[in-house]
């Protein structure tokens, strides 16, 4: 729908200075060598000018202001925060992110392939790493035996076979190498020890035995930490602090010397007892707020782009797109934007932004082509202006949520599949 802005000038120019400020003051309240740091990163790429007509922009400076926002406002002092940015940091660019959540103050990154690994090494990052994923035979070999190319990268261990080839591993080299020993405690059955099985808790007690592994965390994952009722992630959460007790006292470790963690996104938000020695925290760094308990000054770090081809007027009764299931029911001019499936875009995208208003899509997407109907502003449209798919134009905001607010894997394949080649840091 077209909201109509009657307001006078003077009104947008206070407007204007008013978030001029705010944006000088967000930028005097950030360190120094953050601002150098993305000032840097924005030499590097090509102007706004030089863009193609749809492209991605990365807010840096967002991310880095919810990694603090989030510390502050729900961890307490002792809780460390892992930051999780595998899958090239959610879509949203490793190589563009890593460096800004270290500075923000991560205390453990989270990753899960090789090639994560091996360009972080090359960013020459100071935050220890946590593989989130069972590592094959195969992957830990070539990490372990390549620490010139991948660094030392913490493994997430869920079998005895698993931590023997560690220890070997170690031995070989003459090293210690962490593991963090992952428990099916919370029920997920994807990569933990089940302690209910007396075979299983006879080879953990073997693995304690194992040399040169170290293990630096005891761990699990609440799959239903997003459910209406969280009783069971609360009953969860006492048969994990049971049996990392056992651990610890069979192996005689000091307590302290053990991260236990089990919080992801939803458990850190609802489940603050299970906050523990260290949160993960994924999604909601990146601005994504899926649950109600989520801070409503997180700010969403992706933007989509676009700039309209050409308004074109088709009479009432007219056909719109593949199947021909849309028919105008009106004269109406439409915008043809130059995005698509191909960019990743959801077929069932419903609006976009232009000049600040809301303009509905009409019939179905093509490859390369969305049509926009206009029709309550074409007078005022013309080719070439801007076309915000996702994020902030004017006073209005379109966010992820608003298409998939009921299921996070649906904002994750959306966001995976952008055209990383069309990914650009916001400029300060």
């Amino acid at each position: 729908m077209k909201t109509n802005f009657t307001t006078p000038r003077s009104f947008f120019l206070i407007l204007a200075l008013q978030l001029l400020a705010v944006n000088s003051l967000s930028a005097q309240t950030s360190p120094q060598a953050l601002l150098d740091h993305i000032e840097d990163s924005g030499r590097e790429q090509a102007g706004i000018d030089q863009r193609p007509h749809t492209y991605i922009e990365i807010d840096q400076l967002a991310f880095y202001e919810n990694i603090q926002l989030l510390r502050t406002q729900l961890l307490g002092d002792d809780t460390q925060m892992m930051v999780v940015i595998k899958s090239d940091a959610y879509g949203h660019g490793l190589e563009m992110l890593a460096n800004i959540a270290e500075m923000a103050g991560a205390n453990y990154f989270g990753v899960t392939e090789n090639h994560s690994l091996a360009t972080m090494r090359s960013m020459h990052l100071n935050t220890p790493i946590v593989r989130l994923r069972l590592a094959s035979n195969d992957e830990l070999l070539q990490t372990h035996s390549n620490r010139d190319v991948y660094g030392d990268v913490e493994e997430m261990v869920g079998n005895l076979q698993m931590a023997q080839l560690l220890s070997e591993l170690g031995v070989q080299q003459g090293r210690n190498i962490k593991i963090h020993l992952n428990l099916n405690t919370g029920g997920m059955s994807r990569n933990g020890f089940d302690l209910n099985v007396p075979a299983i808790r006879e080879q953990l007690l073997s693995l304690l035995k194992l040399e040169n592994i170290q293990i630096a965390g005891i761990m699990t994952h609440f799959p239903n930490a997003d459910a209406e009722d969280i009783t069971d992630t609360r009953t969860a959460l006492t048969r994990f602090l049971e049996a990392a007790d056992w651990i610890i006292e069979n192996g005689d470790f000091e307590r302290r010397d053990i991260l236990l963690h089990v919080a992801n996104t939803s458990t850190t938000l609802r489940l603050p007892e299970a906050h523990l020695d260290m949160v993960r925290i994924g999604s909601l760094v990146f601005g994504e707020k899926l649950e109600k308990e989520a801070p409503q000054a997180l700010q969403q770090l992706m933007s989509v782009y676009s700039r309209i081809g050409q308004v074109v007027f088709y009479p009432k009764g007219s056909a719109v797109g593949y199947g021909s299931n849309y028919i105008l029911q009106r004269d109406s001019y439409l915008a043809n934007i130059p995005i698509g499936k191909v960019n990743g875009i959801p077929a069932d995208l419903v609006e976009v932004l232009i000049g600040g208003n809301r303009y509905p899509t009409v019939g179905n997407m093509s490859m390369n082509t969305t049509m926009v109907d206009v029709t309550d502003g074409w007078e005022g449209i013309n080719s070439g202006d801007e076309v915000v798919v996702f994020g902030r134009q004017a006073q209005d905001e379109i966010r992820v949520e608003e298409h998939w607010r009921s299921t996070i894997s649906d904002i994750h394949t959306f966001i995976g599949q952008l055209n990383h080649r069309a990914r650009f840091a916001k400029a300060l």
